[in-house]
């Protein structure tokens, strides 16, 4: 029978789940390297996925600009 070794990172055991998470995802990368992959993305897409894109980014626009608006106001509170 063959062993084989493995390793558990102390965070993963100290820290919640959640946390965890959000400290070893990586973070995505600037606008500038994201542009040319999401144009390649949108120039695949037929015009029903765009239309669904398009609405799926104004509304995550319009969560993004909610979220800086609370933590501006609970920054000042």
């Amino acid at each position: 029978m063959a062993h084989r070794l493995v390793a558990i990172d102390p965070l993963a055991l100290l820290l919640s789940p959640s946390v965890y998470i959000r400290l070893t995802l990586p973070d995505p990368p600037p606008p500038d390297v994201l542009a040319p992959e999401i144009r390649a993305l949108v120039r695949d897409m037929d015009a029903g996925e765009r239309k669904a894109a398009l609405a799926r980014a104004k509304s995550l626009g319009a969560f993004a600009k909610a979220l800086e608006k609370e933590l501006g106001a609970a920054s000042k509170g």
